[in-house]
């Protein structure tokens, strides 16, 4: 089932995460390897924090980076799916 709008999500908890310069790393004991987020990605992997609804984090990544609700929502989707697949995030319904 992939990720939707309606959807609840939440960063894991107890990631090992380190800021280099305006990117993020973030290292994933349980796959044994990192990711790196550039500066979006780190401004979503801050949200996530909190649980929160994706179609709430589409429109706050509207309004802070001045793009339509469709364009992020059509980048945001498949990087959350990415996410859950390297175990980072919880799709909590």
């Amino acid at each position: 089932m992939s990720i939707e709008l309606i959807n609840r999500v939440v960063r894991k908890e107890n990631m090992i995460s380190s800021p280099v310069g305006n990117e993020l790393v973030i290292l994933n004991l349980g796959k044994d390897n990192y990711i790196g987020l550039d500066e979006i990605g780190r401004w979503i992997w801050d949200f996530l924090s909190e649980p929160c609804l994706v179609n709430e984090l589409c429109n706050r990544l509207s309004k802070e980076f001045d793009a339509t609700v469709d364009e992020i929502t059509a980048d945001v989707l498949p990087f959350l799916e990415e996410l859950r697949q390297e175990e980072l995030i919880c799709v909590l319904d």
